[in-house]
């Protein structure tokens, strides 16, 4: 489900071939290319969101350790 940016510390999600619903606790995302869905609790919503390509990975782990 996680493509790498150029730069290896920067973790991209794809979008494509993806149905994603935004829940206030959680995120679904149903796979359309392998027909599987995917149920991602508060904290890994959490993380999946900011795998934008331009986020680092200790940014992200940062701003996790602060929200918890």
């Amino acid at each position: 489900m996680m493509k790498q940016a150029s730069n290896q510390t920067k973790p991209l999600a794809r979008k494509e071939g993806l149905v994603i619903q935004e829940l206030p606790d959680e995120v679904l995302v149903y796979d359309l290319d392998r027909d599987r869905a995917h149920c991602l609790n508060e904290t890994a919503a959490f993380v999946w969101q900011r795998c934008d390509g331009r986020t680092s990975t200790v940014e992200i782990a940062r701003s996790l350790g602060q929200k918890v």
